[in-house]
């Protein structure tokens, strides 16, 4: 009966999810970013991501994924870099085939008759495409 009752406990144990100990990504400081700084955005981060772990179902995801969006969210919110992952089967939005020109051309001229800005205004953006 004892035996029996081990098994039972172990596997209850087997059922529970593994909760993450700490972030599976690499996250870099920002350029000019002391270690002390970085070391408290990270120590936050990993308290955010702990605490929204406990705080909601993760439905389909596991728990190790979810902690470390949370946790690259809250960082490169703070302005560190994070990875980028390029996932197989991703394109861009709506298929579209990313641009492939490398050079850009001066902005076209003004209209005739159009006044020039004043002195000590800085040049307007280039047009988008």
């Amino acid at each position: 009966m004892k035996t029996v009752g081990v098994i039972v406990v172990v596997v209850i144990m087997a059922g529970c999810a593994h909760v993450p100990t700490g972030p599976s990504v690499m996250v870099l400081p920002s350029a000019g970013k002391s270690t002390e700084q970085f070391q408290k955005e990270d120590a936050a981060c990993r308290q955010t991501a702990a605490g929204e772990l406990a705080a909601s179902k993760g439905g389909n995801v596991s728990n190790q994924k979810r902690y470390d969006m949370t946790y690259m969210q809250c960082m490169y919110a703070q302005g560190n870099q994070v990875p980028v992952f390029n996932r197989p089967g991703y394109s861009t939005p709506y298929g579209a085939a990313p641009s492939t020109s490398t050079t850009v051309g001066p902005p076209p001229a003004p209209p005739a008759g159009t006044p020039p800005p004043p002195a000590g205004t800085p040049p307007p953006p280039p047009p988008t495409r």
